[in-house]
């Protein structure tokens, strides 16, 4: 398969777009997504399955935008593309930090019970 560089740097930041949507809907507690997500009160386990599964979407998306980096292009010289590169940046760099960040959150509130941390 022969992947374009623009065409599959605008689909690795397409893979953050379930992110961004699920966030939104939890923050702005829209429904009918919001009981989809959130069942109950609290954060559930489905919801922090499901997290995991959107986040997991940032590196993916990092991976598809970086395929057309290491090809020849068709006069058989290789090029760096730099908006490739920087969408797999960005990506992967969003990925480590909600990682981190949402990681430690899950913790002290899901297995230290830290009180009124949800």
């Amino acid at each position: 398969m022969n992947a374009k560089p623009g065409v599959a740097a605008l689909a690795g930041f397409l893979f953050a777009l379930p992110f961004a949507a699920m966030n939104a809907i939890v923050a702005n507690r829209v429904e009918p997504f919001f009981s989809l997500i959130r069942p109950g009160p609290h954060t559930s386990a489905h919801e922090i399955a499901l997290l995991v599964f959107v986040i997991l979407l940032l590196p993916a998306g990092a991976y598809v935008a970086l395929r057309p980096v290491p090809r020849k292009g068709p006069d058989g010289k290789r090029r760096f593309h730099v908006v490739n590169g920087a969408a797999a940046a960005i990506l992967l760099l969003v990925f480590g930090t909600l990682s981190f960040t949402l990681g430690s959150e899950i913790y002290r509130c899901q297995i230290l019970r830290v009180p009124y941390c949800d």
